[in-house]
């Protein structure tokens, strides 16, 4: 007979939202430079940044998307929620309809396995700058979303210190 695992309810508190901080605007950040990269990028290197673009969709979808946080098969679940930064109650002002209608479901195929259901054609000319102007939107109407002037405060600085990093000059991580 197979014991039943309890799963622990994760409620971060505020030190461990302000630390997480860095990994939202981390992975905000290097969407935005696969998506400039995917763009302007040769061949074959910019097929990387395609699969690092999409991958980053994924990770971003569920950070502002999601309502609950993901059973992976330990006993903590704790992934970092957008809510997690939002006044209780607030509704999300944002929403990825390219992405959530036509590419979510395809991309768990596309980026996780060799399939024959991959039957949706991806062609980053076309999807990339309607995406990534998806993504952007809704990164800064989360962001606007952000009451607790420390959380904003720490948002802005993980912001401007990605945005000195080498390698990010030339990528535009602002409200387009």
């Amino acid at each position: 007979m197979m014991k039943a695992r309890t799963i622990l309810k994760f409620n971060p508190d505020r030190a461990q939202r302000i630390g997480a901080v860095k990994h939202v605007v981390y992975e905000y950040a290097n969407l935005m430079a696969a998506a400039h990269y995917s763009l302007r990028g040769q061949a074959p290197w910019r097929t990387n940044c395609d699969d690092a673009f999409l991958l980053g969709c994924r990770k971003m979808d569920d950070f502002l998307l999601k309502n609950s946080r993901s059973n992976d098969g330990t006993k903590k679940l704790d992934d970092v929620l957008a809510l997690d930064y939002m006044p209780s109650k607030t509704k999300r002002r944002w929403a990825l309809p390219i992405w959530s209608g036509q590419w979510r479901r395809a991309m768990n195929k596309q980026l996780a396995h060799i399939a024959y259901a991959r039957q949706k054609s991806w062609d980053h000319r076309l999807w990339v700058p309607q995406l990534e102007a998806e993504f952007n939107k809704a990164y800064w109407d989360f962001r606007d979303s952000v009451t607790d002037d420390d959380y904003g405060e720490e948002l802005d600085r993980q912001l401007a210190f990605c945005q000195g990093k080498p390698g990010f000059q030339d990528i535009v991580l602002q409200r387009r």
